[in-house]
């Protein structure tokens, strides 16, 4: 669902409404008071959050565990009975949960300088 299915619609009257004219004999110096809203028309000032989105960040730092996973894996000779591809698979478990748990700690640590 978007955004724009959960706000209400807006309301032709308020928006064609233009603003009160100063009567004639209100106030000499041309300096009106603003006058009172009623309730429920006026703006609401909000604050947005802004949060990292973690899954990108985790994700991202399972992909640059995977690239230096490879990169070692074909650079390093496979010895103890060890192929290329196990040495890549045994590189990518342990560095994946690495990369992962950096990418959630920088993410948090984007958060809070927000």
């Amino acid at each position: 669902m978007s955004d724009a299915e959960h706000r209400p619609a807006p309301d032709d009257e308020a928006l064609d409404v233009p603003p009160p004219a100063p009567a004639a004999g209100d106030d000499p110096a041309g300096e009106a008071e603003p006058e009172a809203e009623p309730e429920g028309t006026g703006f609401v000032q909000v604050t947005r959050r802004r949060a990292p989105r973690y899954r990108a960040f985790v994700l991202t730092g399972i992909g640059v565990a995977a690239l230096v996973s490879l990169v070692t894996a074909l650079v390093s000779s496979p010895a103890d009975g060890y192929s290329q591809r196990q040495l890549f698979g045994f590189l990518l478990v342990s560095l994946g949960v690495f990369g992962a748990i950096v990418g959630g700690l920088v993410a948090v640590l984007v958060e809070r300088r927000r």
